[in-house]
């Protein structure tokens, strides 16, 4: 416990503005409710109402606090983000603005499973990845990209189509 607070508060510090912490620091808090120790839990609920009230209804940033996040998570300009509760983003990612990650329902009508970022994974302002993909480590995803097809470590991908840059 005592090393992921300080993960946390490395993750905090490293967040540029003050809102990117308040998002960082509710979230992480949030995610306390996943604990098996029932006081833990007890405890965490201020936070995931928090999480909800400022960081989704206030700040427009929807990362559920059962989201799996690794530590070093950076968010630049924290507004229109929406992250669905079952993705998973590796440690050391970055956010930008307007990104959307999720599931998508096909042609079945079934809901597919959802995104799966590796570390040190980018996304540029209004990246939209969408459904069962997985993105290796160190991909880089540029602004306005939709991303519906899994890639490859260390892939630069930017465009409609997500045309490869490496």
């Amino acid at each position: 416990m005592l090393k992921n607070i300080g993960h946390v508060w490395c993750e905090i510090k490293a967040a540029g503005s003050i809102k990117a912490k308040l998002v960082i620091l509710l979230f992480r808090l949030s995610t306390i409710y996943q604990s098996s120790n029932a006081l833990l839990k007890i405890i965490s609920v201020p936070f995931v109402v928090l999480n909800k009230v400022i960081n989704e209804w206030l700040f427009c940033v929807e990362i559920p606090h059962r989201t799996q996040i690794g530590f070093g998570l950076k968010i630049y300009h924290p507004h229109c983000i929406v992250v669905n509760s079952d993705v998973i983003i590796g440690a050391n990612c970055t956010l930008r603005q307007g990104v959307t990650i999720g599931s998508v329902i096909n042609r079945e009508g079934h809901v597919t499973k959802s995104p799966v970022l590796g570390n040190q994974v980018e996304l540029g302002a209004n990246a939209i990845l969408l459904g069962d993909i997985t993105l290796g480590d160190n991909v880089k995803v540029g602004a306005g990209t939709v991303v519906t097809k899994s890639l490859a470590a260390g892939k630069v991908v930017v465009g409609y189509g997500t045309r490869e840059l490496n």
